[in-house]
């Protein structure tokens, strides 16, 4: 049976698993949403025109 202060640290190791995910997926989606909202920009001015 796993102690509290076990419990304590295998939480805080699946949270920081978790957070170092969520900022290697905002990581490498940021290029590609940067490349859409330049593309969309474009599109946008092309029709105000």
């Amino acid at each position: 049976m796993l102690t509290i202060p076990d419990l304590t640290l295998l939480f805080m190791v699946v949270v920081s698993g978790l957070a170092t995910a969520f900022v290697y997926l905002l990581h490498e989606l940021e290029p590609k949403l940067a490349r859409l909202r330049q593309r969309g920009n474009r599109d946008m001015r092309e029709r105000t025109r």
